[in-house]
């Protein structure tokens, strides 16, 4: 029964879409309808500004963060993991959004960065490094779900369970970049500004 009401109240929390809310509450516009369709960060940034686009960072992260803690107080650090994965498919699958959201990337790093911040860093550096060498938004993003895997799975004290489902919520992230990694397969990702 606990894994089934951390997995409704996570998905729950990461419904709350910082980019859809500021787009159709304060400038009338459906973030999907405008870029790259994406109701992330990068794409808020775009169409709705710089300003709309770090608020909309902070939401996600902020709602990754509070997973993290409300499941971790009520339920137990041990399905922390399993929370975030809950936040993470209601991010990306938001119900009254079509099931159109995000990639992830802010919620994921938010509820990660308080269930382990020393190993979160790791995969925050190497999201960072990977932007500024190559001025590319999603190489930075496709990285740091890859070193989520890397780091999580050879350096945590997890469960084998735990670290499944850690794994599986990076792969979900690298899968939701799938058209970015088509379109720097062609050489036709834009730099920093572009899609994500």
């Amino acid at each position: 029964m606990n894994y089934f009401l951390v997995l409704i109240i996570s998905y729950l929390i990461g419904t709350i879409s910082g980019s859809y809310i500021i787009g159709e509450l304060f400038l009338n516009k459906d973030i999907r309808k405008y870029g790259s369709g994406n109701a992330g960060t990068t794409n808020a940034m775009r169409v709705l500004g710089k300003k709309a686009g770090v608020t909309t960072f902070i939401i996600d992260f902020l709602k990754g963060v509070a997973v993290t803690f409300i499941i971790g107080k009520f339920f137990g650090r041990n399905l922390v993991p399993l929370g975030i994965l809950g936040a993470v498919i209601g991010h990306d699958f938001p119900f009254y959004m079509n099931f159109r959201g995000g990639k992830g990337v802010a919620t994921t790093l938010g509820a990660l960065a308080l269930f382990n911040f020393p190993l979160t860093l790791i995969c925050y550096i190497a999201w960072v490094l990977g932007t500024l060498l190559t001025k590319i938004v999603s190489v930075g993003s496709i990285l740091f779900f890859i070193s989520i895997i890397i780091v999580y799975t050879f350096m945590s004290d997890l469960t084998t369970y735990n670290i499944i489902l850690i794994n599986l919520i990076a792969l979900i992230g690298i899968i939701r970049h799938k058209d970015n990694i088509k379109r720097l397969i062609a050489g036709n990702e834009n730099k920093i500004g572009g899609r994500k």
